[in-house]
């Protein structure tokens, strides 16, 4: 029997080890994901910043240049020479600023002159700049990535009319170059231009085809040489390998959405610093909307290396907390083993001495048997109904508690000083605080960075789910929830759930710590619920004496706490009133009365 009973407790171990290594993956994958959402986001929006601050210089060259009745008469009367004496010193400054070139060109989408080669004109880019030809054909200004037959460039095409004349058009473009240049510089990424192959192949020049590489992500993409050092070199070709091995099937899947994708790169080798990237690929499309390629941008992600460090810790803690709960499940099956076997020997001696005895008494210790072996089952089902609660409670309360409670339930092991009540104790804080962990850990950790949805809610329906999350607790704790919200008249606002979610559970659970902490004989909290002209206003108030003056001012300060540092950060209330501040545009306020503290939430109505 014991070697069944150790098959079942290893059996009882893998079961509760894979489900809690599944769900630190779940959580850590779901927070791999936001982080690698919310660097896609960034890139997006640093992107399309940089492209409206080219877009500015770009009109402001036009209209500060180009657009003057000298300018035009000298292009109206085709006076090449003239064009380009007049804006040859200023087209020489603008070339400091990152500006590429300016490219006058005839209704008939010949060229006319090129300020960066003057003596290159007369080609026809009908059919290789669709810019040129539909700015000339519309009469109006278009703009975006175009490919030339040398570089990709960011082309700015305006029509140019002179005494009601349509006398042809003028682009004024920034490189490809130009554009990483500044978002490297201004937001400290790297970044790969990549150029789809078969664009490639119809667009480029071949004499310019040497100022070209196979990227290092993809074979099928083509990107611009950049010449870099040789440190430089020996990382590319560390992600060169990463992207053909580790890579390819979600790399391939990313490419074939075409659409704006990311992924975690781990970078790890012997001479290059363990570190992780998230790569965004940036989708571009040219003026014509047609996908041409990607920018691959790099960022160095510390929040990727914790959430790895954070993971291996949490499987450490996780899995010594499982070896914990397998032997006290094992000890205590053992203990009903050996109470099985004593219950079937005085059975056994019981039945024997029932045989020698008369029919009726026969039948008496019959029906003695059946109530002791019914009473019996009732016990063992209890028991198990014990353990099976306490296993599904397992994950109820912060990591640091369960840490604190599993050291010193070893340390009096150890010490030889466990007794039977510092083992319910331990266990009880144990089974009960484990399940929590999971709910709590997405919620309050790097919350700037969280997605945000705002959405219409009845507040007597969130108020009424944030009191059911809390009121077990509340009453384990012997105090009583004053409930005064009027569920009969609905107010509604326009909130992101979750947060408030956050803000109200934080402050229920400071005002039961105070209250546990000075022992009140009937303790209580209120809640209660008013609509005001303009806002909704939620209050809550205990009977714990309230906050000393001299810290009141204080209290929403950050890293303030007045509990021990094991047990508070004080960042919730300073968090709390961020998000009332901040994201839901109210006010977060306290005050003392009579009985104790009281807190203000006011929130804008719909």
């Amino acid at each position: 029997m014991d070697i069944k009973n150790k098959f079942y407790i290893i059996i009882f171990f893998i079961i509760i080890e894979v489900f809690s290594i599944l769900l630190l993956v779940y959580n850590t994958q779901s927070r791999k994901e936001q982080i690698i959402n919310s660097a896609n986001n960034l890139v997006e929006t640093n992107y399309y910043n940089t492209y409206n601050s080219f877009s500015t210089l770009a009109d402001a060259v036009y209209e500060g240049y180009i657009n003057n009745s000298t300018v035009k008469d000298f292009f109206e009367h085709k006076d090449r020479d003239g064009l380009y004496k007049h804006l040859e010193s200023d087209y020489q400054y603008l070339k400091n600023i990152d500006f590429e070139q300016i490219h006058f060109h005839l209704p008939t989408n010949h060229s006319f002159l090129r300020m960066h080669k003057p003596n290159r004109f007369g080609d026809d880019l009908t059919d290789i700049r669709y810019s040129v030809d539909f700015v000339n054909k519309n009469l109006a200004f278009t703009s975006g990535l175009e490919m030339g037959r040398v570089v990709p460039g960011f082309r700015y095409v305006y029509p140019v009319i002179n005494n009601n004349k349509h006398i042809g058009s003028v682009e004024t473009s920034f490189s490809v170059k130009s554009f990483i240049h500044k978002l490297e510089e201004v937001y400290n990424v790297h970044i790969h231009f990549l150029l789809k192959d078969e664009v490639f192949n119809k667009k480029i020049f071949d004499t310019y085809r040497k100022y070209y590489e196979t990227s290092v992500e993809s074979d099928n993409y083509i990107t611009l040489s950049r010449g870099d050092k040789k440190k430089k070199k020996a990382i590319e070709e560390l992600i060169k390998n990463e992207f053909r091995t580790n890579f390819m099937s979600e790399l391939n899947n990313g490419l074939d959405s075409k659409d704006t994708f990311g992924l975690d790169l781990e970078l790890k080798s012997k001479d290059i610093k363990h570190s992780h990237q998230v790569v965004t690929f940036l989708l571009l499309k040219n003026i014509q909307q047609e996908h041409i390629g990607y920018f691959v941008v790099y960022q160095n992600s510390k929040e990727l290396l914790q959430l790895e460090s954070d993971f291996i810790q949490l499987v450490i803690i996780v899995t010594f907390i499982n070896i914990l709960l397998s032997f006290i499940f094992y000890r205590e099956i053992t203990k009903k083993y050996r109470l099985e076997i004593e219950v079937e020997k005085k059975t056994k001696e019981l039945t024997e001495f029932n045989n020698s005895l008369t029919h009726r008494i026969k039948e008496e210790v019959e029906k003695s048997k059946k109530q002791e072996q019914h009473l019996y089952e009732i016990e063992k089902m209890a028991q198990m109904g014990d353990m099976i609660g306490n296993i599904a409670h397992q994950w109820r309360q912060p990591l640091s508690i369960i840490s604190t409670a599993a050291s010193g339930l070893q340390v009096k092991q150890k010490f030889d000083l466990l007794s039977k009540k510092d083992l319910d104790k331990f266990k009880n804080i144990i089974l009960l605080n484990t399940k929590y962990l999971s709910e709590i850990i997405d919620t309050f950790r790097n919350f700037i960075k969280e997605k945000k949805k705002y959405e219409e809610v009845e507040l007597q329906d969130s108020l009424k789910t944030i009191l059911e999350i809390i009121h077990a607790s509340l009453q384990n704790n012997h105090i009583k929830l004053i409930n005064q919200i009027d569920y009969n008249h609905s107010i509604k606002v326009k909130i992101i759930s979750q947060e408030l979610s956050q803000v109200l559970i934080n402050i229920l659970n400071n005002a039961k710590d105070i209250i546990k902490e000075k022992e009140l004989i009937e303790p209580w909290i209120k809640i209660n619920l008013e609509e005001k002209e303009r806002y909704a206003l939620i209050t809550i108030e205990d009977n714990a004496g309230g906050i000393p003056s001299a810290i009141l001012p204080k209290i929403f300060d950050p890293y303030f706490t007045t509990k021990h540092q094991s047990i508070g950060t004080g960042l919730g209330l300073h968090m709390s009133r961020n998000i009332i501040h901040n994201s839901l545009k109210g006010k977060l306020y306290a005050q003392n009365t009579l009985d104790g503290a009281k807190f203000f939430i006011e929130i804008p109505l719909v």
